[in-house]
């Protein structure tokens, strides 16, 4: 059996995002998402988070108007970046991610 536990195919991105981290005292911060998926993302950030830490994150991509803002879950924080769980996201951003993913080379 496989270790790895994905259900959606990750895609390499290169997209601006807002972290928001849940109790943090510091505003958000600009980081760059590295692959994304329908169930998460990869970020690069300046912290470390820790495993377990609730967060929002914000970004956008171009077949959406809207900004895709969806809270999180760190599931993973190495010197590669943070690997983040979405809790869920709306039938709009899953359309528009969803065409999104098209463009993309394979």
């Amino acid at each position: 059996m496989s270790a790895n536990r994905r259900t959606a195919t990750r895609h390499a991105v290169s997209i601006t995002t807002k972290l928001s981290v849940s109790g943090s005292s510091e505003a958000s911060e600009d980081c760059k998402m590295v692959n994304l998926s329908l169930g998460g993302a990869q970020v690069v950030a300046t912290q470390k988070l820790p495993m377990g830490s609730r967060c929002q994150i914000g970004f956008r991509i171009p077949t959406l108007e809207e900004l895709i803002e969806v809270g999180a879950t760190v599931r993973w924080a190495d010197d590669q970046g943070t690997g983040l769980q979405f809790d869920g996201l709306r039938a709009r951003d899953v359309w528009g991610l969803n065409e999104f993913f098209k463009q993309l080379a394979p």
